[in-house]
């Protein structure tokens, strides 16, 4: 049985449990000698998980848990996280994520705003960021440990517990009533909830959507309809390495249960790279920042190289490019191109796919926009990026491109099961069984986000005569300047992700005459810069403030506004010293410029770029 759908999701998992019991779902590093030896991969069968999930599920029950109760978890994605997940479905519970980076504020408000029961913590990062402030969680009556460790941050409390204590309770409980986590997973109905995620959101507090099985189950059934027929049964490994708390990384999180094969777990972003080498994974669920990085670094690479390098290098790229332009337009690459691009591929472009295991054929791309020249490029490489559209509220994808129908540059068509449609102010209107079921507790926001049975994206685009759509802003980002001119930020922000100079670009300019922009660079790039020019300075933000990295710069600024109508052009820029981070409410969790943020703690420094 390759793959399983069921209408809900815990059926799923109990079918994926009893048709492939031995075959190999699950690969992490331990962290602490409970659970193996740390630092060495250690795998887990499908059956082994189930049993380790019920054990789990039966503690929940054993610290009264009830069905329709909510269960948090604040972890970075691992392998407790999933595990916790299942069973909390096992306790017909609902499972509320919280983003390891949330900020301390957030993580009160949520677990609050929830009524979360329990709360499963990573670590004591973590849990330092309610420990003193449990008054303030009145529902919140037990918290369940990853790491032991930080036990030492909780002596005497018999509210926290480890994972490991849970599953002792769980197996106690489990003798009296064996049967009630199976149970309880066929009880469950298509239009029960299975999680409350809560947006991040780029104004105002976080907002809870609420999904069901069956919004689920048919995000799962369209990705089989999509690509399944490139999914190798128990032969794809994937790296999981975004977040969990996230709509796309919630999605892969499942998709185990369907496709059935292996998920590794990334030890941590940082270690990703490595551990690409170590498990050489077949498939990947990106965002763009990954492929944009990876971009900027070869790039970076490439130009310091020796000369000869350098330009076989080039030629390679070009090679690679002509091959596939020849594809992109409906042709045949020529027999001489042809055999150019396999001794490019051979000589130079594999090494690329090397890094990122050497058998990686296709990643999902979602959550931001990817620019088409990176797409592009990593093709050339062979490695396929199917970029999607989709929201928290649409349980991630509505749209998607596959490897029958690609066009870099778009998010791909309606999934086959979606219904859309383009309002008359160019807003994104969908129907689908994916549609979310309501913002919890907020009936007139969760009303609002309707129009006859239409679902208001809030993103504005189009859709071409071959039925792909395109983004180009979010609807409340539109800039509207002085001389009456709309411009999406967006578009222009997407398109100098394809300098790896530029990390970051935040374009101002609502109700101003001309549209400036704040700047952030690859702080190595500009150190090596400075080096290889002789440029004196004492500190990074003094050479920011270089002439000559400023004409450096400039120059790419200059090829951008080559590319947009003169209304769109960017007229001047500051350069920032440091990188815009979550931490200091710039972005949200999921990395998303928090515009009106940024506006109003960048004031000064725009003013500053209309008067200058």
């Amino acid at each position: 049985m390759p793959f399983i759908l069921r209408p809900t999701l815990t059926q799923t998992y109990l079918t994926r449990i009893r048709s492939t019991p031995r075959a190999t779902g699950f690969q992490f590093k331990p962290r602490n000698e409970v659970i193996g030896p740390v630092g060495v991969w250690k795998q887990l069968t499908f059956k082994e998980f189930d049993e380790e999930c019920r054990e789990v599920s039966h503690g929940l029950m054993a610290l009264g848990v009830e069905p329709g109760d909510k269960v948090a978890i604040l972890s970075n994605t691992r392998y407790e996280w999933p595990l916790s997940d299942m069973a909390i479905l096992g306790a017909q519970a609902v499972t509320v994520p919280l983003y390891a980076s949330s900020i301390r504020e957030d993580v009160i408000y949520i677990l609050n705003h929830c009524e979360a029961k329990v709360a499963f913590l990573e670590n004591a990062q973590q849990l330092d960021k309610i420990l003193d402030r449990q008054s303030e969680l009145p529902h919140l009556k037990s918290i369940v440990m990853f790491d032991s460790e930080a036990m030492n941050f909780a002596t005497a409390r018999s509210d926290i517990l480890t994972l490991t204590t849970l599953r002792d309770s769980g197996r106690k409980e489990q003798h009296a009533d064996p049967d009630r986590f199976e149970k309880q997973l066929l009880a469950a109905q298509p239009s029960d909830p299975i999680t409350i995620c809560y947006t991040s959101g780029t104004t105002g507090i976080p907002k809870g959507v609420v999904l069901t099985h069956e919004n689920m189950m048919s995000v799962l059934d369209d990705c089989v309809k999509s690509f399944g027929g490139h999914i190798r049964p128990e032969k794809e490994t994937l790296l999981a390495f975004l977040p969990f708390s996230h709509i796309i990384g919630k999605v892969e999180s499942v998709a185990t249960y369907v496709f059935g094969w292996k998920e590794c777990y990334a030890e941590t972003v940082d270690k990703m790279t490595d551990n690409m080498l170590e498990v050489k994974p077949t498939i990947l669920f990106a965002v763009p920042r990954i492929f944009e990085k990876a971009y900027a670094k070869i790039e970076s690479r490439a130009r310091s190289a020796p000369v000869a390098q350098r330009e076989l290098f080039k030629w390679a790229v070009k090679v690679g490019h002509d091959y596939y332009s020849a594809q992109w337009s409906g042709r045949k690459p020529s027999l001489l191109v042809a055999a150019q691009y396999a001794a490019a591929k051979k000589a130079v472009l594999g090494k690329v796919l090397e890094g990122f295991g050497g058998k990686l054929r296709f990643a999902l791309c979602g959550g931001a926009p990817l620019p088409r020249e990176i797409g592009e490029y990593f093709q050339t490489v062979g490695i396929t990026i199917l970029e999607g559209y989709g929201l928290t509220e649409t349980c991630a994808p509505v749209a998607l491109n596959t490897i029958e129908h690609l066009r870099f540059g778009t998010v791909g068509r309606p999934l086959p099961e979606v219904s859309m449609k383009i309002a008359e102010d160019g807003e994104i209107l969908i129907k689908s069984k994916k549609i979310f079921k309501d913002y919890h507790k907020e009936p007139e926001e969760s009303a609002a986000a309707f129009t006859e049975g239409w679902f208001h994206s809030g993103d504005i685009g189009f859709l071409d005569s071959s039925g792909y759509l395109h983004i180009t802003d979010r609807k409340k980002d539109i800039i509207v300047t002085s001389g009456g001119k709309n411009v999406a930020p967006q578009k222009i922000e997407n398109l100098a992700k394809a300098y790896p100079l530029i990390t970051q670009m935040v374009v101002h300019g609502d109700r101003r005459n001309y549209l400036s922009a704040l700047l952030t660079l690859d702080r190595e790039q500009v150190l090596r810069y400075a080096n290889e020019n002789q440029i004196l300075f004492s500190e990074y933000s003094e050479l920011v403030r270089n002439p000559k990295i400023r004409a450096l710069v400039q120059r790419l600024v200059d090829d951008l506004n080559s590319h947009l109508a003169s209304y769109e052009t960017i007229k001047k820029f500051g350069i920032l010293p440091h990188e815009l981070t979550i931490e200091s409410g710039e972005l949200t969790p999921s990395m998303k410029v928090k515009r009106s943020v940024i506006n109003k703690k960048y004031l000064t420094e725009f003013d500053r770029l209309y008067t200058a």
